[in-house]
C-alpha cells in the first residue's frame, strides 16, 4: 500500500489523545466543561396567562418618545418569537387603549387602581413598560500628543543622559466623546385582578462612542436609542422563557452510593452487593431553574432505557441537587457491566451531559440474563 508523500501515519499515542479529545464533551470528567442549551423561565406564572397585550412603552422625555416606540415593536416581536404567548396585534390594542385609559399605570404603586378589575376581556395579563432614565451627552477635551525626534531609520531618538525620548513639540487635537444612559422599568399585570405578577427595574445601560479630531460617527441620540432597544429585550427576557447556553461539567452528573455529611460517596464503580445506587444531578447553573430535565440510564452497549426520571430543577436544591435512587437489579437485568447515564433538557433529543460507570460483578458470579430476571 502506497503512502501519501510528505505525511507519515500518527503514532498510536497521538491517535489515543485525539480519540480521547473528541470524547470528553461527554465525559463523566470533572475538568472539562461544555456548553448546552437549557429553557431559562422566568419568575412569574407566564403558562397561566396565554393571551397578553402589550402597553406602548412610556417615556416621560419627550426626545425619547421615538426610541420608546421602536422599543415597543421590538418587545412585541420577541414576546410573540418566543411562543409563548399569543400578542395581541396592533389593531386590538388600538381598540382596548381607545376603551381604557392605560396611561397611569406606571405611574401608580398599586395597578389596580389603574385597572378596573375584569374590564379588559381581550387579554390576560399586560406588559408595561417605562423609560425612567434618558440622559445624553457630547464631552469634548482637548489634548496634546507629543511629537519625537527620529532618526534616519526612523527610531526615536533618546536623551544620551536620562534615556527620555526627545520631544520637538505638540500635536493639539480636540477628543469628542458621545454617551447615552437609558433605564427603565417593567409590569406584568393581571387584568381581571389588576394584581402585579411581575415587577422589575432594568439598571441604567450605559454606551459611548469615541471621536478624534471630529464627533464619532455614533450620534447620542443614536447611542440612546440603542441603549433603548437593549432594555426591550431585557423587559422580553423578562417575560417569556429563554434558550440560552449553560456550561456543564462532570461534577453536575454522577452517580454515588451514599449521601453523608453533606457530601456524596461518588464512584465510577458500583458493588454488585448494593441495593440501591444514586444518579446524581447536582449543583446545575442558576440559569437551569424552573426547567425540565430527564434521567436515562442505558447499557453502553444498548439503546434500551433502563431507568428514567423527570423533575424540574429548582435552584434551592444547590449542591445536593436531585439524587435519584435506582435499584442495582436494573442493572443486573440487562446482563450488561458498563453503563451510561445522561441528562436531557426538556424537549431535546439529545443529551446535553452523559457520564459511564460499571457495575462490579465478583469473578465466578453468574450474571442474569434478562429471559431470567
Amino acid at each position: 500500500m502506497m503512502k501519501s508523500p510528505g505525511r507519515s501515519p500518527l503514532p498510536p499515542r497521538a491517535l489515543s489523545a485525539i480519540l480521547l479529545a473528541a470524547l470528553l464533551p461527554f465525559s463523566g470528567c470533572g475538568e472539562g466543561k461544555r456548553r448546552a442549551e437549557v429553557t431559562q423561565f422566568p419568575a412569574w406564572d407566564f403558562q397561566e396567562y396565554p393571551r397578553i397585550l402589550v402597553v406602548p412603552i412610556k417615556a416621560a422625555d419627550k426626545n425619547a418618545r421615538a426610541a420608546a416606540e421602536r422599543a415597543t415593536g421590538v418587545l412585541v416581536d420577541q414576546l410573540a418569537a418566543s411562543g409563548a404567548f399569543e400578542v395581541l396585534s396592533a389593531a386590538e390594542r388600538a381598540a382596548i387603549l381607545k376603551e381604557q385609559d392605560l396611561s397611569r399605570l406606571e405611574d401608580v404603586a398599586d395597578a389596580d387602581t389603574a385597572i378596573p378589575a375584569g374590564k379588559i376581556k381581550t387579554a390576560q395579563a399586560l406588559v408595561v413598560g417605562q423609560i425612567t432614565t434618558w440622559q445624553t451627552d457630547v464631552q469634548q477635551q482637548q489634548q496634546q500628543v507629543p511629537r519625537y525626534a527620529r532618526a534616519r531609520n526612523g527610531r526615536i531618538v533618546r536623551d544620551a543622559r536620562t534615556h527620555q525620548p526627545v520631544v520637538t513639540g505638540y500635536d493639539v487635537y480636540v477628543s469628542v466623546r458621545h454617551v447615552a444612559r437609558v433605564a427603565g422599568s417593567l409590569q406584568v399585570i393581571d387584568t381581571a385582578t389588576g394584581k402585579v405578577l411581575l415587577s422589575h427595574s432594568v439598571a441604567p445601560i450605559e454606551l459611548e462612542d469615541h471621536g478624534r479630531g471630529g464627533p464619532p460617527s455614533q450620534s447620542p441620540q443614536d447611542l440612546a436609542l440603542q441603549a433603548t432597544l437593549e432594555m426591550a429585550t431585557e423587559f422580553a427576557k423578562r417575560v417569556a422563557p429563554q434558550r440560552i447556553a449553560v456550561k456543564l461539567s462532570g461534577k453536575n452528573l454522577f452517580v454515588a452510593t451514599e449521601y453523608y455529611e453533606g457530601r456524596y460517596e461518588d464512584t465510577k464503580k458500583l458493588p454488585a452487593s448494593l441495593s440501591n445506587f444514586l444518579l446524581v444531578v447536582s449543583n446545575l447553573p442558576r440559569e437551569c431553574d424552573r426547567n425540565d430535565f430527564r434521567v436515562e440510564i442505558t447499557a453502553v452497549d444498548g439503546r434500551e432505557t433502563l431507568f428514567q426520571e423527570q423533575f424540574t430543577w429548582s435552584h434551592s436544591w444547590g449542591v445536593r441537587g436531585r439524587a435519584c435512587e435506582v435499584p442495582i437489579s436494573v442493572l443486573e437485568a440487562s446482563g450488561a457491566t458498563a453503563f451510561s447515564a445522561k441528562l436531557y433538557s426538556a424537549g431535546d433529543d439529545a443529551p446535553i451531559l452523559k457520564t459511564e460507570f460499571r457495575l462490579e460483578v465478583p469473578k465466578g458470579a453468574k450474571r442474569k440474563s434478562k429471559e431470567e430476571a
